[in-house]
């Protein structure tokens, strides 16, 4: 008898860290979805900000060096 009340107990507690799983298994196949989603998104946008950098890059690179000055130089 003492068995079978053991098992009972163990099967009790078993059964709902075996649901937990079945659910997970289920978000992981609705979130993969989402997850390549949201990556596509970011390297869409790590592309934006690429492009925008280096179109800031080449417009001060293509400015004229302003001639240093030294406000020291007379006192000297």
């Amino acid at each position: 008898m003492r068995i079978f009340v053991t098992a009972a107990i163990i099967a009790g507690l078993l059964v709902p860290a075996y649901s937990q799983t079945r659910m997970d298994d289920e978000q992981n196949n609705n979130s993969k979805a989402d997850l390549e989603k949201s990556m596509e998104k970011k390297k869409k946008e790590a592309q934006e900000i690429e492009k925008a950098y280096t179109e800031t890059v080449k417009k001060t690179r293509e400015q004229p060096v302003a001639k240093k000055t030294d406000p020291w130089a007379n006192m000297r």
